[in-house]
Order: structure tokens, then C-alpha cells, then sequence
């Protein structure tokens, strides 16, 4: 059976499966104007939606925007382009860390484009807590009963590994994942809800449903603007961090506005644009030079200028026992 795509049917059309944001009005306005490329996206809410529904039939998109421990799942299935950066020119500029990653590279091809990255923030209401956390175990206080929400991905199963001390999270072993199955289970009567998308957890924080949980920049960026005091804990045990690319479906490389959208998203006005809506770090080390004085206080504090917080991340990897995790994390939410 063939699971490989074919281009769409509309030349002056690209249909994307990406995150929420990554075809924000703001920045998918001015590339329509200039190029006469209509833009449709479809949002995804984890990961494991990409390789879904390209296997059911991914003919329906040219992009698809996925993170680092699901690029070379896509790669090895054949349901990706190799890309010519030759024709992405922006992506000079990119952070040194980006211009080869391992997840995209497979026999000297590269199959995809560096975007935005990010680290998984950690985040608590100031008013709920004396003083900032030091470790992931505030998450699991019983004071917080109700009041703490988590993202509903594989990531919160890695959070517990985490917070059990647990040596490599992406490759645990059946003792382990049974340990971090009990501390889900414990921190259970906690958690208010498990978000889907960030406008879910933004929507928690602001009415005060919650007051704490895992979420990424876009949620801290928000409440921060609407003046609320959000810490961002930077707990003892690491943070997540994850780096999406754009790739290009399956026999879509034809369609003449992959790669001109491939080059703007890759300029540094484009991925301006694109953390002011999200938040995120991205690959153009040039971005910061777009941003204003304000901007650029708050992306600095995020950290996202410097090179080295790239380094001093738990950086997603492919998981061998993915469908292991998922089963105890479906475990975990279904029981009562």
C-alpha cells in the first residue's frame, strides 16, 4: 500500500498541518500579498498527529511542521521531500545548531527547514507560592488540588521522569515507565484539566481555573502582558526543549509556493512577527534585530538570544518505547 502523497492540486494554494500560531494573520498577510499564495492550515495538538494523518493520506498538504523527535520517524516512512536549501537563502543567518541538525539530516539530504524552538516553561501564579520553586515537586503539592493543569503529551510523561531523577527519559525501561506511571497517578488529584492547546491553558491561567502547570512561551508571553506576575521556574531537574522544522509532504515540491514560503518564514522580519505571536525562539539569529527595544528585553529574558540555552536543554529524542509511553499516559488519564 502507498502512504506517500501527492502534490496540491491548487498551485497558488499551500495547505499546512502545523502548530498553533505558525500561520498567524499577521505574518500569512503579507506573504499572500506579496506572492499570490493563498495559505490554509490545519493545527495539530501533539506530535503524533503528523505521522498519523500523513499515513492515512497526507496528498492534502504541502507542509507539515513537526518537532525533533518526530522528523526522522517521517524521514525513515518516506513521507517527506529532501529539501534544497539553495533555496531557502534566510536560512544563512540560522544559529549554528541549526544548520545540519541531526533530526533532519539522512544520507547527506537535508528534509527540512530549522523554525521556531523552545523550551517547555514550567510555569506558577506568583501569588500562589511563597517564593519560586526549586524543583518539579511543587507541581505534586497537595495545596494545589484542582488547580494545576498539563499539557495532554507525551512531554508530561517525560516531566515525571524528570522529577523521579530518572537518567535518560527518552529510552526508559519498564521499571521506570511503572514509577512514572505511580507519580502521574499521585499527581491525578491535581490537575484541573490536561490542555490541548496553549489558548486552553492561556484561558486556565487567566480566569485563575489554574495556577500552575507546563505550557510553552506563548502562555507566559500573554499573561506577562496582561500584567500578571507568572513565574518561570527553572526547576532543578531540567526543562524540556524542542525544535520544529518545516518539511515539505511528499511529492509537494512542485507546488511553486512551498519554497517561497520556506525562504519568507525564514527571514528574520518573518520569524519577528512570528514570536511576537508565540513567544518561541527561532532559527535566524537576525530576528532580534527586528524587534523593539521592549521586545527585545522580553526576548532576552526568555533567553532565546543566546546560543547557549540551546545547550541547557533536555532536548526532545526519539522515544523506541513511544508506543509504551503513550499507552500509560492513556492509562493515566483514563483512570479515576
Amino acid at each position: 500500500m502507498s502512504v506517500v502523497g501527492v502534490a496540491s492540486a491548487h498551485a497558488q494554494t499551500l495547505n499546512m498541518l502545523a502548530w498553533e500560531g505558525y500561520a498567524d494573520d499577521s505574518f500569512v498577510k503579507p506573504f499572500t500579498e506579496d506572492t499570490g499564495c493563498e495559505v490554509s492550515a490545519v493545527y495539530v495538538g501533539s506530535n503524533d498527529e503528523f505521522f498519523a494523518k500523513l499515513m492515512a493520506g497526507g496528498g492534502q498538504y504541502d507542509l507539515i511542521s513537526p518537532s525533533n523527535d518526530t522528523t526522522m520517524k517521517l524521514i525513515d516512512a518516506g513521507l517527506v521531500d529532501p529539501v534544497d536549501m539553495s533555496k531557502v537563502p534566510n536560512s544563512k543567518d540560522f544559529f549554528p545548531a541549526f544548520e545540519s541538525p541531526a533530526w533532519l539530516t539522512k544520507d547527506d539530504e537535508i528534509y527540512g527547514v530549522p523554525y521556531a524552538w523552545g523550551v517547555i516553561r514550567i510555569l506558577v501564579d506568583a501569588d500562589a507560592v511563597d517564593s519560586p520553586p526549586e524543583s518539579l515537586g511543587f507541581l505534586w503539592d497537595p495545596k494545589f488540588k484542582g488547580k494545576i493543569a498539563m499539557w495532554d503529551d507525551i512531554e508530561t510523561v517525560y516531566t515525571a521522569g524528570r522529577y523521579l531523577g530518572i537518567e535518560d527519559i527518552y529510552d526508559m525501561n519498564d521499571e521506570e515507565l511503572a514509577k512514572v506511571k505511580e507519580a502521574l497517578l499521585e499527581l491525578k488529584p491535581n490537575i484541573r484539566k490536561y490542555w490541548f492547546t496553549t489558548s486552553e491553558m492561556g484561558t486556565l491561567m487567566q480566569g485563575k481555573e489554574v495556577v500552575a502547570g507546563n505550557s510553552w512561551e506563548e502562555t507566559l508571553v500573554k499573561l506577562n502582558e496582561e500584567g500578571r506576575d507568572i513565574i518561570d521556574v527553572e526547576p532543578k531537574e531540567g526543562r524540556g526543549g524542542w525544535s520544529d522544522s518545516w518539511m515539505i509532504a511528499k511529492g509537494a515540491s512542485d507546488n511553486e509556493c512551498v519554497y517561497k514560503w520556506l525562504d519568507y518564514v525564514s527571514s528574520p522580519e518573518a520569524q519577528a512577527l512570528g514570536h511576537k505571536v508565540t513567544g518561541f525562539g527561532y532559527a535566524n539569529t537576525k530576528l532580534i534585530d527586528e524587534l523593539t527595544p521592549e521586545e527585545t528585553d522580553s526576548f532576552e529574558a526568555l533567553g532565546m538570544s543566546d546560543p547557549e540555552t540551546l545547550k541547557t536543554v533536555s532536548w526532545w529524542q526519539p522515544v523506541k518505547q513511544r508506543a509504551k509511553y503513550l499507552e500509560i499516559w492513556n492509562q493515566v488519564k483514563a483512570a479515576q
